[in-house]
């Protein structure tokens, strides 16, 4: 098997210009091929066997990527709900269980991120999957968006160090078999990528569609959507705040009201699933006060019915907008945690406008 895995390296380093170029496209980064990854922080690691895993001489507390001792970091973005995630568990799994051994051993580490998930959430990915590798949680989705929102898990990236600091070599969107990733890294580890070709990713146009409205569309949206939260006809006023469009309802020829509207679009969480697009309504307090749906999907893609959309707007409405905390369990629409998560996410984001809005 070790032969066939080096003789599979052989073929890849022949082919490692055609598969970056490959690569690109197939999500999207803040950063280029070559440049030095974020130093990023978590607080904590899943369990004591995670730290030791990683070679950080102690079982708890925060850590940053570049106290990771190696020569390689496979790192993982996924999504406990992602089925493609729950497909590669065991692929990755194996590789973790290779990289303990041999020539690896030491050199290669592996850590899977959990987007969105908190660390109960990835105990249960644990207990279903069988996953023994290290893992993190990033349940606000700070490190996803540091990523510069990549557009779907799972997402791994292949980071060498370089001057005592971990530098993109390489990064994928998707399955990946356990061999593919072993030969990977072994063409990596033995000088096999071009880390001066600066590669500058893009952005796929089926994984980051438009909205799809004209500025007169989505203001009639929008007022249409007011109206029904306000319990009234309104008018709306355009307001920009640091790029954001957010709409203020008015009395129809008359002053403004403390209501308010954002359209909202998120980038999935799952390589296999369509961007979100809905609409929040809020007050001045940082009080949601209202959800309604654009164009948001739950398993197979299938489009939220207006239940759906009605158990969501139940669900937020009242409910204060900074620090909003997604749990699955009673904060999920059927068969649409992923989605459900990006809206609370986009909630709690939302509540850094308030300041910001002009006055009366």
């Amino acid at each position: 098997m070790k032969r066939w895995v080096s003789r599979m390296a052989v073929v890849v380093a022949c082919l490692a210009g055609g598969w970056a170029a490959a690569m690109v496209g197939e999500g999207r980064l803040e950063q280029r091929i070559g440049e030095p990854f974020p130093d990023m922080e978590f607080p904590a690691l899943l369990g004591s066997d995670d730290y030791r895993a990683l070679g950080l001489g102690r079982v708890s507390g925060p850590f940053r990527l570049s106290e990771i001792p190696g020569a390689l970091l496979i790192l993982e973005f996924f999504n406990r709900y992602c089925i493609t995630c729950q497909r590669q568990a065991p692929y990755l799994t194996e590789v973790f269980r290779r990289a303990q051994d041999g020539d690896l051993a030491g050199r290669v580490r592996v850590l899977a991120v959990g987007v969105g998930n908190r660390p109960l959430d990835l105990r249960r990915f644990r207990q279903e999957t069988g996953a023994m590798y290290p893992m993190a949680a990033d349940p606000l989705f700070e490190r996803w968006m540091e990523l510069g929102d990549p557009g779907g898990t799972p997402f791994t990236l292949f980071l060498l160090k370089r001057k005592e600091r971990w530098v993109l070599a390489d990064f994928h969107l998707g399955l990946q078999g356990d061999t593919e990733i072993l030969a990977r890294a072994r063409v990596m580890l033995e000088g096999g990528v071009d880390l001066s070709r600066r590669v500058v990713t893009s952005t796929r146009s089926d994984f980051h569609p438009p909205l799809g409205l004209t500025p007169e569309e989505k203001a009639a949206r929008a007022r249409s959507f007011l109206s029904r939260v306000a319990g009234q006809s309104v008018d709306v006023e355009r307001i920009v705040v640091e790029g954001i469009e957010v709409y203020r309802a008015r009395e129809p020829g008359g002053p403004g009201l403390d209501l308010y509207a954002r359209i909202s679009s998120r980038d999935p969480v799952c390589d296999v699933c369509h961007a979100v697009h809905f609409l929040l309504a809020f007050d001045r307090r940082g009080r949601v006060r209202g959800f309604e749906p654009i164009h948001v999907t739950k398993f197979g893609n299938e489009p939220w019915s207006r239940e759906d959309a009605e158990r969501m707007d139940r669900i937020l409405a009242g409910r204060p907008m900074e620090g909003l905390r997604f749990d699955p369990d009673t904060d999920a629409v059927t068969s649409a945690t992923m989605s459900s998560a990006l809206i609370f996410d986009e909630a709690r984001r939302t509540a850094a406008l308030l300041a910001k809005l002009p006055g009366s």
